[in-house]
């Protein structure tokens, strides 16, 4: 076959998957939710479950939180915001109120008047069904976990006063007790209709819920291809009213090459996980808007600290010394992100550490000298693309080249199964590997707690330190304010020494707008908020 058809056939691929998309978009338009307006989006795929318990991701964070209906929320940003929202900038969503005792373990709620799409009255009793769910976890117990770091007591987590107030009890207070409860991972179910479809063997509705929605939220399930397609129309019972875009289809396009084709020719409205050098190509269209979603994700080299010769502190500082990370920036992410000078990332808003990352060899030299490897040592680095992106091989060969200034002579491994990958990094049998830290809470206690406290849900590098355990438990008992960013510095200053990790990049998070496509705002959990949305 020449070239040329190749080329042909190529675009033809491309059409169809556009006016496939397309057509998704204009039949959306006739939901029974009216004639609002319909927005279609081509994602890298669509969840395999609706089930706020089946986290899968970024896949997650872009859908959940739309039909999700949570007790409060991260109050609405001012467009153009680059700092994320803090503990303290919560309102009421589905609470119409909350107050909390003088020594802060009783939160007590008053629910407001709101109906789920089924037409049922948000009770307490809705709002304990969700929780005791979320305690016996069938699924990946997220939302078990942040109640852990929330301080709530969770053998005994709430108490149901009547049918509109309930007091969450707290054993140990803290920064985010209240605000763990605006993730989609703290979803209020109608248990009223939940409960018909449970099964003697499947009490909390997980088969059920995993296809369907029944929450008090502003989007409802219209259609669902699990993996392939899911198609939203507005929740006219939403108690906020129904949204100017009443219709929402999200389309799995694995290929990037196909998603760039169909937001270039504006097949769709929204485009989302597009490689860097696809925003750069886009970044001159003048169809296109690329808006920026705050989300504090850094990019790491992780060592393992039980592997030598990453036990010693000198050679993980060495390594990072080593590391010229503005030409990873400029290369591997076109700009589109910004060096990590610090543990912080810049989002969080947090002071600077005091002596911030610096490109040194002949520090990375001298250090691995002192260390007894004056001549360096070989490596081995692991990757996959799945885990931190389609970048990741790029930058694993540009750290090869980079290390290799100081003889280290790294290996590259490219694992190609995302499960082989993370099971490797649990058993301890990588060396070093690239990851990406997701907080799924923006707080920089959350993030400390989970990616580099002693037992951390994600403190695969094995790293322990009382400073930093202590440090981080000081920040998430401490309210937002001067003393709290006094202490984030002390614990980031006190990481820069200890080298527990290399941080690379902090990392952004883009989403390819249809110029006619306004509203948007970043919120602090890193998603599109379709109900902002107004699509001319």
């Amino acid at each position: 076959m020449g070239m040329r058809s190749v080329r042909v056939q190529s675009v033809a691929v491309l059409a169809v998957a556009g006016l496939a998309i397309a057509a998704c978009g204009n039949d959306a338009k006739k939901s029974d939710a009216g004639t609002g307006q319909a927005l279609t989006i081509a994602a890298p795929g669509v969840v395999s479950s609706l089930d706020s318990e089946r986290y899968q991701g970024f896949i997650s964070i872009d859908l959940l939180p739309n039909t999700a209906g949570t007790l409060v929320r991260f109050k609405k940003p001012e467009a153009g915001a680059t700092k994320l929202q803090t503990p303290d900038q919560i309102e009421p969503e589905l609470a119409e109120s909350w107050t909390l005792s003088e020594d802060r373990k009783q939160m007590s709620f008053t629910l407001r008047e709101a109906k789920s799409q089924f037409g049922n009255a948000i009770t307490s009793q809705d709002v304990k069904w969700s929780v005791d769910r979320m305690v016996n976890s069938q699924g990946v117990p997220i939302a078990k976990t942040l109640m852990g770091i929330g301080g709530w007591d969770v053998a005994n987590p709430i108490t149901v006063t009547d049918d509109k107030t309930f007091t969450i009890n707290v054993a140990k207070p803290n920064a985010v007790s209240v605000s763990i409860l605006s993730t989609f991972f703290m979803t209020i179910y109608d248990s009223v209709e939940a409960k018909k479809h449970a099964a003697a063997d499947d009490p909390y509705a997980y088969k059920w819920l995993g296809e369907n929605t029944a929450t008090f939220g502003p989007y409802q399930v219209r259609s669902f291809d699990p993996g392939k397609e899911v198609r939203l129309t507005a929740n006219k019972n939403y108690f906020r009213g129904t949204s100017k875009v009443t219709d929402v289809v999200v389309r799995a396009v694995a290929d990037t090459s196909n998603r760039l084709q169909l937001a270039q020719s504006g097949q769709v409205d929204v485009a989302t996980a597009m490689t860097f050098d696809q925003l750069s190509s886009l970044e001159k269209n003048g169809d296109v808007r690329l808006e920026r979603v705050l989300y504090p994700n850094i990019d790491v080299l992780v060592p393992n600290l039980k592997a030598k010769p990453f036990d010693d502190k000198r050679v993980r500082e060495a390594v990072s010394y080593a590391v010229d990370r503005k030409a990873i920036v400029d290369s591997a992410y076109q700009g589109f992100s910004a060096a990590s000078t610090d543990f912080i990332h810049d989002d969080f808003g947090a002071p600077t550490a005091g002596q911030p990352f610096t490109h040194d060899l002949d520090r990375a030299k001298q250090l691995l000298t002192e260390a007894g490897l004056p001549n360096g040592f070989p490596m081995e680095l692991a990757y996959n693309a799945a885990n931190v992106g389609a970048h990741s091989e790029q930058v694993a060969v540009l750290l090869r080249s980079q290390l290799a200034k100081v003889g280290i002579d790294v290996k590259l491994n490219n694992v190609a199964s995302g499960a082989d990958f993370d099971t490797a990094k649990r058993e301890g049998k990588l060396q070093t590997w690239l990851a990406t830290s997701t907080p799924l809470v923006p707080d920089p206690a959350y993030y400390l707690q989970v990616f580099y406290s002693t037992g951390g849900l994600t403190n695969l590098q094995n790293y322990s330190s009382p400073t930093v355990d202590g440090l981080s438990r000081k920040i998430l008992e401490t309210q937002p304010g001067a003393e709290r960013e006094a202490l984030v510095k002390q614990v980031n200053d006190f990481m820069v020494g200890d080298m527990p990790a290399v941080p690379l990049v902090d990392s952004q998070k883009y989403y390819v707008f249809k110029k006619s496509v306004t509203g948007f705002v970043s919120y602090s959990q890193g998603h599109v908020n379709y109900y902002d949305i107004n699509v001319s």
